[in-house]
């Protein structure tokens, strides 16, 4: 794999996002001799966290380790050059198309697959202090983080919909208390979580209360604190992290209640020649998921060159 700054390239394949989709799937591009460049800003959304779980052969690494690790076993493929950077403009060309980069450099290639997966924005949360632990003792993925807290007090952030996300959340923890922040669930709802030991408080939250990244407690707007020691919030109140696809004419969808690119199980998307892989895709696909479906994308464009190679 190149590291060096020659973009003079006439590229088969662009790949904007050096998470597990993006680099699963430059390997795959790599291993078929395909003419890539990663471009990659090397500021993922999980960077907050102390460690990934679930990846098999890699639980608990941290994310910028399994970077590292990837970018490591990349470099055989001579075909494969990474870019630390952002791109941050793109353009149809007469050949394909044309991406700018933060740096005022230009590649151009004949497709690009985004892998940006998503960035947050935890204001809308409306929870103070949530930047404090969020990725240390708060998450979004139960399935990510729930087992390294489990039969711990756990706080549930949400409103509306609260309810299909907490009997997942009790599969770590009996200890619950959901806190709406001012929403009102519907009651025949708040007595079903109730006959099951779970509280619901709907008062507004005043502050999540901390030391060091780790939730001490949930202070209530007249002062009253409920212990806690970890949570999940139902809304992580993210967006895709790149607006690239939206400016080659790729459609948005809404899945799970988050605006996601469309595309089809492959990454393809109703633009030819443009991709969309992982969280930007799915909303959240999970590192396992997501760089099976960078696999998967790299498969299918590579069968797409061998056919116009074939009938050229």
């Amino acid at each position: 794999m190149q590291t060096t700054d020659d973009r003079g390239l006439d590229l088969d394949v662009l790949i904007v996002g050096g998470g597990p989709a993006g680099m699963s799937a430059a390997l795959v591009a790599g291993r078929a001799s395909l003419r890539t460049v990663v471009v990659n800003a090397e500021a993922p959304r999980n960077a907050v966290t102390t460690a990934s779980h679930g990846f098999l052969t890699r639980d608990g690494a941290h994310p910028m380790e399994l970077l590292e690790i990837a970018k490591e076993q990349l470099q055989k493929y001579d075909t494969v050059q990474y870019i630390e950077g952002k791109a941050i403009e793109t353009r149809k060309s007469e050949s394909g198309f044309e991406v700018e980069l933060e740096d005022g450099s230009r590649l151009t290639t004949d497709r690009v697959v985004v892998a940006t997966g998503r960035r947050n924005e935890l204001e809308q949360l409306g929870l103070s202090g949530i930047e404090d632990v969020y990725g240390n003792s708060v998450y979004p993925c139960p399935f990510c983080d729930g087992y390294e807290h489990r039969n711990e007090a756990l706080a549930v952030f949400g409103g509306e919909g609260v309810e299909e996300f907490v009997p997942l959340i009790r599969n770590w923890s009996t200890d619950i208390v959901v806190f709406t922040n001012g929403t009102k669930l519907d009651s025949s709802t708040v007595s079903a979580m109730n006959e099951r030991d779970v509280r619901v408080v709907e008062e507004q939250v005043s502050q999540l209360v901390s030391t060091d990244g780790v939730l001490e407690a949930v202070e209530l707007e007249d002062g009253k604190r409920i212990q806690r020691d970890s949570g999940f919030v139902f809304d992580d109140c993210s967006v895709p992290a790149s607006s690239l696809p939206e400016k080659l004419g790729v459609e948005t969808t809404t899945v799970w209640g988050m605006e996601v690119y469309d595309a089809d199980e492959s990454g393809q998307t109703d633009v030819p020649g443009v991709y969309v892989v992982g969280d930007a895709r799915t909303g959240f696909s999970g590192l396992m998921n997501a760089a099976s479906e960078g696999s998967e994308c790299a498969e299918h464009i590579v069968h797409e060159i061998a056919q116009e190679r074939w009938h050229a």
